[in-house]
């Protein structure tokens, strides 16, 4: 089948165009579902696209596409050598659920499903709090003290990650380390990365995990790891690497995304300032803000699909065996469904975006990147602390998630 590309179609996977990709995710959604011959891929950039392939698993398929691209046949760029980082002959053939397709998926999904209560969310919670409030009231000393403090390395980092820490049962001297580990696994996806060292920290996080698990099952306690270990829904148990699995996707899930949303949310509300006023004067739309946050600045650009069989959508036809680029981002962009989409508005109704995915699939960290990200926005209004840049932030992109790893900040 010959493969017609129409105009020139922009690299997002590109190191420049992926830590600002919006103009390249307007020339796509202009083209619609498009070959990207440099790639050898397809893109999905259009909302109704993207919503069609999140909601045809049998065609659009994770354990295909996600299997494909870490195995390192598919996938941007030197995508084979970075993800040969991810590689270890222990986990291949273990179910992920990420990269899964029903009936495996539906299984995975209801194991780890059932210890996310309203009882726990609610504790989720109050942990958050807790965590936000320690870290603003410090934030505040410092800055009332007429210091500069670096938004993403004093809240948006330390936030999830001592929050994920303490859901799973993980030590705090060990909290250093899961950083470092959740960095690494982003890192493999990246444009450049030291391939040894990430394998390394890859290693050392499945092992450390390996053998957290051994001891929840023989003692388990009132974590997540071990309600996830014990779980047996129809009578059968997850393997120790599928629980190790779990653990690994839940440690990037909540925490590389939080800290992304929180800075490029505060980015955003510099942008648009007359919302930012809004949200510091009156806190209890800080729920609007996040889900518009979602929207308009989402973490997660997007996810990689395999077709199972030739599939037309639209005016063409993708070839069976195709990956395919999902991409959340560009969709929740779309003029067709988001009007004035480039800007930023509290009171959109933004219960269309595609953040979190969507159907089988959708972020089961939701509520939990949700929750961590308004109680954060809350402390800072409370205190009516209003932020200003103080020197340039440092944003970083790839084809899985974009935020920034600095954003110093001072009192207005």
């Amino acid at each position: 089948m010959t493969i017609q590309t129409p105009g020139v179609v922009p690299d997002i996977f590109s190191e420049d165009v992926s830590i600002d990709p919006l103009a390249a995710y307007a020339e796509l959604r202009a083209l619609g579902p498009v070959y990207d011959e440099r790639n050898d891929l397809w893109l999905l950039t259009r909302h109704a696209d993207v919503i069609h392939a999140l909601h045809a698993p049998q065609i659009f398929s994770s354990a295909g596409g996600y299997g494909e691209f870490m195995s390192g046949r598919a996938g941007p760029g030197d995508a084979s050598g970075r993800a040969s980082a991810l590689r270890f002959d222990s986990i291949m053939g273990s179910r992920v659920m990420i990269a899964s397709d029903p009936p495996d998926h539906t299984l995975l999904r209801r194991v780890v499903s059932r210890p996310f209560t309203k009882r726990r969310i609610a504790e989720w919670e109050r942990m958050a709090r807790d965590l936000a409030t320690r870290l603003v009231d410090t934030a505040e000393e410092r800055l009332r003290a007429g210091e500069s403090i670096d938004f993403t390395q004093d809240i948006a980092i330390p936030l999830p990650v001592t929050l994920i820490a303490e859901i799973l049962g993980i030590p705090a001297e060990r909290m250093a380390d899961f950083r470092r580990w959740s960095e690494a696994l982003v890192g493999a996806l990246a444009a450049s990365v030291d391939l040894d060292r990430v394998g390394a920290d890859l290693l050392e996080m499945s092992q450390f995990f390996s053998e957290i698990v051994v001891e929840r099952r023989k003692d388990p306690g009132d974590d997540l790891i071990s309600a996830i270990a014990a779980a047996t829904p129809d009578g059968e148990r997850l393997s120790e690497i599928e629980v190790v699995l779990f653990c690994i996707l839940l440690l990037v899930a909540g925490n590389e995304t939080t800290t992304n949303l929180l800075g490029n949310l505060q980015h955003a509300l510099w942008d648009h300032p007359s919302q930012a006023a809004a949200v510091r004067s009156r806190p209890e739309v800080a729920g609007d803000a996040v889900e518009e946050g979602l929207r308009y600045c989402g973490p997660v650009q997007g996810l990689f699909r395999q077709v199972t069989e030739d599939h037309r959508l639209g005016d063409v036809v993708l070839p069976a065996e195709a990956v395919v680029y999902v991409s959340f981002a560009a969709a929740n962009r779309d003029e067709a469904v988001f009007d004035g989409a480039d800007t930023f508005r509290l009171e959109r109704d933004s219960r269309e975006h595609v953040a979190f995915g969507h159907g089988i699939h959708y972020c089961l960290g939701a509520q939990l990147a949700r929750l961590e990200t308004r109680v954060v926005l809350e402390e800072l209004a409370r205190r009516e602390l209003e932020l200003v840049p103080d020197g340039a932030s440092v944003a970083v992109g790839n084809a899985v998630l974009r935020g920034y790893s600095s954003i110093p900040v001072a009192l207005a």
